[in-house]
């Protein structure tokens, strides 16, 4: 799961948009994005301060996950980074 720890909120979530649209073109991603019921792909990432990305996990664990992987993305800043490796470190 796509997921960046930050304070410029909106900044991340354009650059999610961007790395991530080219996911809105495939098919299985079409279905999954409906089914959770958000326009596009990038919607799907978890991207806010610690609290709001941790309910993000806590979610996939309540429905049901075993597991849940953040992905590294590259977007956000180097202290975005820290802080996101720091919430993971944690659960």
């Amino acid at each position: 799961m796509p997921a960046v720890v930050t304070s410029d909120v909106a900044k991340v979530k354009a650059g999610m948009a961007e790395l991530l649209a080219f996911y809105d073109q495939l098919p299985s991603y079409q279905r999954v994005v409906a089914a959770e019921g958000v326009s596009r792909a990038a919607d799907l990432a978890l991207v806010g301060d610690e609290e709001t990305v941790a309910a993000g996990v806590r979610a996939y664990f309540d429905a049901g996950a075993t597991e849940v992987l953040l992905a590294h993305t590259g977007v956000g800043s180097a202290a975005d980074r820290r802080r996101t490796w720091t919430l993971a470190a944690s659960a």
